[in-house]
């Protein structure tokens, strides 16, 4: 496509997919955070120059042939670049592994970039521009790129010779090769290119890098034996060069990380796929959930209550860990649970209107020893909620007694009315709340009539569906003087100060120290097979039940039933003389593979 002087210029840039392996942040709306490094400087015509170095647990490089640029790194892998009167610009941040680092790229581990590109640059200077994943092999030495998205025309055609078409991350992409003979990592040399096109272009999404790696190889394309960098990169440039290209490519969200699972796709327009923010370096939480897309809806048994005027009715969920609350004041209103659950509720001509289903704890734990605490929900509401209304997290605790509110989305939005103290803002989950502090004076409580503070974290925008990172909103808090007390429960909560309405929460789940998700089986452990012997995967998510659990023998009894995400589905109960396949085949319809569990024991069940 065109020539290039030094190793750091080379990068066509590649389109990365959305991809995350441990939890993510919903990052198609992320923003930038963490410390920044800035990397600024001017070159004269027809000459190069490149930047490189470590920021956090990432590395930079900037490299602009003419004119001017700047990029912003930041600590979480994410950075925005600009440039000016450049004939060809470059900027990049990922894992970089250095000259003969002796790593096969197979076995590293596997490799996952996630990405989020906010801006793009279309500018008519531009005669070329790229985004995607990048890196060099070396023994023998290969330029590689897989490439999500292009500009500012067509697709790009000057590739080299194809060598077929995979499906990777839920879509189509042409493998390419090519000889080049210039200026690499080694030097002004000869070497091979290795190209992964994607068929429609995307700006945001994952990136399952090393699926393309197996799947060059299995086309017969030799590899390198060390594995150089793997890194999200932005390119643009103009030909012939004229230093004249312009403009701004802006990755509001990149990561590429070894997860510890396979990864499956997660569409461009997703927003629940995440990374516990809250859980970096200790989690028991890992695995990947997407709530905006992962399909759950109401299973297993239900109950419905009307509850009782003045009173909360409270109670266990099934054998779920979930419990759950109805509290009003007048009208004519009801709320409907299930075993996995998901909830419904309804209200009509009410004072005050509050139901909620999560955690309920015992009163003599912090959030620290609980957690962490996390979310993954997708409800619907309809109708009107009155004078104010909250959707989203809520909970006490006690000693000291706090009432508290995560609201993600409303009716109507809370005003400063209800909201009292403005005390800050934070970033977390994709965007920004504002934080709040109220008080009430001998108000109803979980211990009476009281005065207590209430703590809010207001969403700027309403969303219905993603992930709340619990404990970073608590975390936070008390880093603004707002204590928290001893854990009484954390809930998903609808609340509505009057009105006619429903809500229906389509897709539920919570974790918290006792209560993980699934830990992805051992490497030493078989893997789920489907009659056509490829390896079981959900279309949208990915963890898989920790396989060093005791197996057991399969007796009468409640079993907690799971999907291969680690899903609760509900319970089963197995009688004398039945197969719990058959059991299952008839609670849930779908053929599969299913993880059921009593005590401390877990064992798969094939469903045909």
């Amino acid at each position: 496509m065109k020539n290039i002087s030094s190793a750091a210029k080379i990068g066509l840039v590649l389109s990365l997919g959305l991809a995350s392996g441990a939890f993510a942040q919903d990052f198609c709306n992320a923003s930038h955070s963490g410390t920044k490094k800035t990397v600024s400087f001017s070159v004269g015509a027809g000459a190069d120059k490149g930047e490189t170095g470590q920021i956090g647990d990432f590395h930079y490089e900037q490299w602009n042939k003419s004119g001017s640029a700047t990029t912003d790194f930041y600590t979480d892998g994410s950075f925005s670049c600009s440039f000016s009167n450049t004939d060809d610009f470059l900027c990049r941040e990922g894992l970089y592994y250095g000259m003969n680092s002796g790593k096969d790229p197979l076995a590293v581990g596997n490799l996952v970039a996630d990405y989020s590109m906010k801006t793009f640059t279309n500018d008519k200077s531009i005669s070329y521009a790229y985004a995607g994943i990048y890196g060099w092999m070396q023994n023998p030495l290969i330029e590689w790129y897989i490439v999500d998205n292009w500009g500012p025309a067509s697709r790009p055609n000057w590739l080299g010779t194809s060598q077929g078409k995979i499906t990777v991350d839920g879509a189509e992409y042409e493998i390419f090769t090519a000889d080049a003979n210039r200026a690499s990592i080694e030097g002004n040399k000869p070497f091979k290119q290795i190209y992964s096109l994607r068929s429609t272009a995307r700006k945001c999404g994952t990136i399952s890098i090393t699926e393309h790696f197996k799947a060059w190889k299995q086309k017969g394309i030799t590899l390198g034996s060390s594995l150089y960098e793997a890194k999200i990169l932005g390119e643009a440039g103009q030909y012939p060069e004229q230093q004249g290209a312009s403009g701004k490519i802006d990755f509001n969200y990149a990561k590429v990380y070894v997860s510890n699972g396979p990864v499956t796709p997660t569409s461009s327009s997703s927003a629940g796929t995440v990374k516990s923010s809250s859980s970096k370096g200790s989690s028991t939480v890992s695995g990947t959930i997407d709530a905006c897309k992962d399909e759950m809806g109401h299973q297993g048994s239900s109950k419905t209550t009307q509850g009782q005027n003045n009173s909360s009715v409270t109670g266990n969920v099934g054998s779920s860990p979930y419990h759950y609350e109805i509290w009003y004041q007048g009208g004519n209103n009801s709320m409907t649970y299930y075993d996995n659950g998901t909830y419904k509720a309804s209200w009509s001509n009410t004072g005050d209107f509050l139901a909620r289903v999560g955690f309920k704890y015992d009163e003599k734990q912090t959030y620290e020893q609980v957690g962490p605490i996390d979310a993954y929900f997708n409800w619907k509401k309809q109708g009107s909620a009155g004078g104010y209304n909250y959707i989203g997290i809520y909970g006490w605790t006690v000693d000291p007694l706090v009432e508290y509110y995560i609201v993600d989305d409303w009716f109507s939005k809370p005003g400063a009315n209800l909201l009292g103290q403005r005390k800050g803002e934070f970033t977390v989950d994709g965007d920004t709340y504002e934080i709040w502090q109220n008080t009430r004076v001998n108000k109803p409580s979980i211990k009476g009539d009281q005065t207590f503070p209430q703590f809010f974290s207001v969403r700027k925008s309403a969303r219905s569906c993603g992930h709340i990172d619990i404990t970073a909103h608590f975390k936070k808090w008390e880093s603004l003087g707002m204590k928290m007390g001893k854990m009484y429960e954390a809930k998903v909560l609808v609340e509505a100060g009057g009105g006619s309405g429903s809500f229906d929460v389509t897709y539920f789940k919570m974790t918290d120290k006792k209560h993980p998700l699934p830990q992805p089986e051992s490497s030493s452990s078989s893997e789920a097979k489907s009659s056509s012997s490829k390896t079981v995967k959900s279309s949208s998510s990915t963890t898989a039940i920790h396989a060093a659990v005791p197996r057991m023998e399969l007796k009468s009894g409640n079993f907690q039933v799971f999907d291969m995400q680690g899903r609760f589905l509900g319970i089963a109960k197995l009688e004398a003389g039945a197969s719990m396949a058959q059991v299952l085949k008839s609670n849930y319809k779908n053929s599969g593979i299913y993880m059921v569990k009593q005590g401390s024991f877990m064992q798969r069940v094939l469903v045909k």
